[in-house]
């Protein structure tokens, strides 16, 4: 399926931390004290929500709007992040990147674009087919158009559950555009949402509508010199690269089959250039802050090939950034009409500042703070030492806890330490949880670099002993 020069492939619970047992809190705290005991180290736009009445028009197109295609699941993990991070030109060249490549990185995180993967699967599915009143020629399907929205910042792994539903069928006389929404949710929170404009050539003129409210709509660029310019020159290998995320159409390898559709050799895949030009404008205006990327909309306009320089024009305009994409060269527009929307750097502080309480993790401190109390304090005297923990969320330190077992003193209390802290402790709040749950080792934490510790490693073995023992009581 040929999306304007860029294919879409032929369309053919977690536990909760209440239900831990304290002893379980205990002892799977006191294994992330284990491991580090042994070394010796120093050191989140409204969704688009549609009506699912079916338009009394004449035409089969119409009785399509408000079918639901079938849901589905799509799980993934950090390869697939980072596979999707270097398709998009994300490189060790630029050190800021390594945040996007290296899973060890303390600011790990998945391109915000990256949510177009997980919502194209609806239809690479064929899921489409089986629309009563689609019954349609999918080789002549462009991709014409892609919004995508955030409302929380994708997790660096995890397993959304998708529902797609054809929001709407416009008649453009020499074509039919069909609008397909797409909503992914983590448990039943909303996660991410994108809106596919998919233009079927040939079957228009049926006597349909030609516009419609729930279409996001794309936005011409200012008239008047761009505010900033950034280039990258794409490899010979970038459509083979990035085919690895899942489009697998052989448009964008085989040069035989590029013949076939009229190219001179394979192209490159549209939402390629959309992952490309969308780095850009995170990299400029948001300093690759993944938490400030709220939404991106574009139209795909002409073909890049592999190898050709894309060059993304961009315009401030509040927090909305402009955007069109070039070939170096040729100065052909690729992507045309484009915006991304980000949000205010207040609102993000604001934003942690007012999450730090919904930490997962303060839940387990609290409930070490209330049993060490019941240790005694001939026990907890044997440690006499301050434990500071920095539990990030976001890339951000979202809580500062200290274990303090100075003279004896056995408190559990959210802050940092009064005076020096002997050892601090590194995690996020997800992998804080996934180690008290027992699905992430805190060896592999360490040496992938999640979990971070630094000062006097050694006297973690003490603690570790004293929450270990009292775990098993």
């Amino acid at each position: 399926v040929i999306s304007a020069h860029y294919n879409l492939c032929p369309l053919g619970s977690s536990d909760s931390p209440t239900s831990i047992s304290v002893a379980g809190i205990i002892e799977s705290t006191g294994s992330i004290i284990e491991v580090l005991s042994k070394i010796d180290s120093e050191g989140g736009v409204s969704a688009n929500h549609t009506s699912h009445a079916t338009s009394t028009a004449t035409s089969g197109f119409a009785g399509a709007v408000g079918q639901k295609l079938p849901s589905f699941s799509s799980a993934y993990t950090e390869l697939e992040a980072i596979m999707y991070a270097l398709g998009v030109g994300a490189s060790i060249k630029d050190p800021k990147d390594l945040k996007f490549i290296y899973e060890g990185n303390s600011d790990f995180s998945c391109l915000p674009t990256f949510g177009v993967i997980i919502g194209q699967k609806s239809i690479m599915g064929g899921g489409l087919a089986e629309i009563p009143g689609l019954s349609m020629n999918f080789a002549k399907v462009l991709h014409g158009e892609q919004y995508l929205e955030l409302h929380k910042p994708l997790p660096r792994a995890g397993k959304l559950k998708c529902e797609a539903v054809v929001a709407d069928v416009l008649d453009k006389g020499s074509g039919v555009v069909i609008i397909i929404d797409v909503y992914s949710y983590s448990e039943k929170e909303l996660t991410c949402y994108n809106q596919f404009s998919l233009f079927l050539v040939g079957s228009g003129g049926f006597g349909g509508k030609r516009t419609s409210d729930k279409v996001k709509v794309a936005v011409a660029v200012p008239n008047r010199p761009p505010d900033a310019v950034l280039t990258d020159t794409t490899s010979l290998n970038q459509a083979a690269l990035y085919r690895l995320s899942g489009d697998w159409n052989p448009l964008h390898i085989d040069p035989n089959f590029a013949s076939l559709a009229g190219f001179d050799k394979p192209i490159l895949h549209g939402l390629c250039t959309f992952g490309y030009s969308a780095r850009h404008v995170l990299r400029h205006f948001a300093d690759n802050d993944v938490s400030r990327f709220k939404a991106i909309k574009a139209r795909f306009a002409k073909p890049v090939y592999p190898g050709q320089t894309l060059q993304t024009e961009m315009w401030k305009e509040g927090n909305r950034i402009h955007f069109q994409t070039k070939v170096q060269g040729t100065g052909d527009v690729v992507l045309s009409n484009a915006y991304v929307d980000l949000a205010p750097t207040s609102d993000i502080s604001a934003k942690t500042l007012s999450e730090g309480g919904e930490l997962q993790s303060t839940l387990v401190f609290e409930e070490i703070g209330r049993h060490l109390k019941d240790i005694g304090r001939e026990v907890v005297k044997k440690v006499n030492a301050v434990f500071e923990w920095h539990i990030t969320k976001g890339g951000s330190v979202g809580a500062k806890w200290t274990i303090d077992l100075k003279n004896g003193s056995g408190k559990v209390y959210q802050g940092p330490a009064k005076g020096a802290a002997d050892t601090t402790i590194i995690l996020s709040d997800e992998d804080f949880m996934e180690v008290v749950l027992g699905r992430l080792d805190p060896q592999k934490a360490f040496f992938s670099g999640r979990l971070k510790a630094r000062g006097n490693i050694m006297l973690s073995q003490k603690l570790q002993m004293i929450l270990k023992d009292y775990a098993k009581l």
